[in-house]
């Protein structure tokens, strides 16, 4: 996979996890687990951001956030995103970054294999998420990547 590959779908997991936000912000009492599976998908991209640039920060797996507290991250997240996408190179997808998972275990991935998981990671709970937006009888955001392409919603 390229960069601009890696570009392109890390674009749409931003678009897709900013309809699931904006969702749930608009309703006046979102379901408990959806925001609890929102907060971390949101904190997971942190903790790999960290990791990729280095600077561990000890982000929570899962942590005990509200919606409002979700949209504040996600702001955040577009502009680190930004940045890190901004210098990213197919030099250093390859890039080997040692890293202790959330159980304590050292690995090392390449900079391509974080960035893959992080776009396979976002839809399993965005699913997760839609499903119990409907199990309390709302309409889940229509997030499917073909969708986002054919509505122009990525700009590209």
């Amino acid at each position: 996979m390229t960069v601009s590959d890696l570009k392109h779908l890390l674009h749409y997991t931003r678009w897709a996890n900013s309809e699931m936000l904006e969702c749930l912000l608009n309703l006046e009492q979102p379901p408990a687990r959806a925001v609890r599976l929102l907060a971390h998908m949101l904190a997971a991209e942190h903790l790999w951001l960290d990791r990729l640039g280095e600077e561990p920060r000890n982000h929570l797996v899962w942590p005990d956030w509200q919606i409002f507290d979700c949209d504040e991250q996600q702001r955040e997240l577009d502009k680190r995103w930004s940045l890190f996408l901004e210098n990213l190179s197919e030099e250093s997808l390859a890039r080997a970054v040692n890293y202790v998972n959330s159980q304590g275990d050292r690995y090392a991935s390449s900079v391509r294999d974080i960035l893959v998981h992080l776009v396979l990671h976002a839809p399993h709970h965005r699913g997760q998420i839609n499903a119990e937006l409907r199990a309390e009888g709302y309409d889940p955001p229509y997030v499917d990547y073909i969708h986002a392409v054919r509505a122009n919603k990525l700009g590209v």
